[in-house]
């Protein structure tokens, strides 16, 4: 009688076959991980050390979907984990890193939500136009000022909707400069522990991180303290904030309460070899863990350094299209020893760190 749990042997060549057919099912199983979780992004290492700058990573792009690389990148964030948010002003996204350069995920595509007389507004949440400065808080939530809507959107750091404010079709406060007086042309942010601050065309915007209007300060004018098109905003960890006041070529730090404190360099009347001048175009800046201000200086293709009362303690980088090298930069973060740069012409981000030396 036969043995019905008796195990059939399986012949030399039946186990060669199972074990080929396992051995391509892991490597189809692999093949999809890799492409799905984990995309590396068009990511150069390390460089030659040069104008006191150590180059870790360059980042061109996702390397994937529709628009693998980035256009004209005008704003970088860090988050809390290290994550590196990368406000890709020319494809209307937000695209996300890990700290190490890895590409996670992307959202984003474009919406206009106040479209001049005859067009049609398609904006749904989520959707940006013409997207610049970002941050991100200590719940890792981004805060993106969607410049061309007046509106600032926030995300969870997945990317999904929150909220916006403040109503783009609204007066903020006691006005602003968005499209027609409402809602609010804001072109960088700074959330600092429960407020939120936004510039515009010539003023600060202080909100609390729910969208509720608290105050607004500055005015325009060359006078001390006042504001010609700022684009860089960040709060010390003592509540200062610093300003980037592009147009008059100078860097303003201000009070809580909207006093000026000190002003760094001054509006060039004249642009020749023979005018000495602090800034040529002072954009995007950050406050670094020993409170110095590093500052990226547009036309200058530099960032400097200044000390927490606005004095210059040095300058980094250079123009050109080696790592560590840039060509209108725009923005700037930091997270512990390294900083992330938005090198917008050069369409790309830079982690760098700097050298003491």
């Amino acid at each position: 009688m036969n043995n019905p749990l008796k195990t059939k042997q399986l012949t030399p060549r039946q186990a060669f076959g199972t074990m080929a057919v396992v051995l391509a099912i892991v490597l189809i199983a692999l093949i999809i991980y890799l492409l799905l979780y984990n995309r590396p992004g068009l990511v150069e290492q390390g460089g030659e050390k040069a104008g006191g700058l150590k180059p870790v990573l360059t980042i061109s792009g996702p390397g994937v979907g529709e628009n693998p690389l980035f256009e004209r990148s005008q704003h970088v964030a860090y988050a809390p984990d290290g994550r590196i948010y990368v406000s890709d002003t020319g494809n209307n996204r937000i695209a996300v890193f890990s700290g190490g350069g890895r590409f996670l995920y992307e959202w984003g595509e474009h919406g206009i939500a106040k479209p001049l007389p005859g067009g049609i507004s398609n904006w749904e949440e989520g959707r940006l136009n013409f997207p610049l400065g970002i941050d991100v808080d200590e719940n890792g939530d981004v805060y993106v000022a969607d410049f061309r809507n007046d509106q600032i959107q926030v995300f969870n750091p997945e990317g999904e909707f929150i909220r916006r404010f403040p109503d783009p079709q609204e007066v903020v406060g006691k006005g602003a400069s968005g499209q027609d007086g409402l809602g609010i042309a804001v072109t960088d942010i700074a959330v600092h522990e429960d407020k939120v601050y936004a510039l515009d065309s010539y003023q600060v915007i202080v909100f609390s991180v729910e969208g509720e209007y608290l105050t607004q300060f500055g005015m325009p004018g060359a006078q001390p303290g006042g504001l010609d098109h700022p684009n860089g905003i960040a709060v010390a960890s003592d509540g200062t904030i610093i300003v980037s006041d592009s147009n008059h070529n100078r860097v303003n730090a201000y009070s809580e309460d909207g006093e000026l404190l000190w002003s760094e360099g001054e509006p060039i009347a004249e642009l020749s070899e023979q005018v000495e001048y602090t800034f040529g175009l002072p954009r995007g800046l950050t406050v670094l863990d020993d409170a110095s201000i590093l500052v990226v200086d547009t036309f200058e293709h530099q960032l400097v350094m200044l000390d927490e009362s606005g004095s210059v303690v040095r300058r980094y980088g250079s123009r050109g299209t080696e790592p560590g090298q840039f060509n209108f930069p725009n923005g700037v973060d930091s997270h512990g020893k390294r900083i992330v740069v938005a090198d917008k012409e050069n369409n790309r981000v830079q982690v760098l760190e700097l050298l003491t030396e």
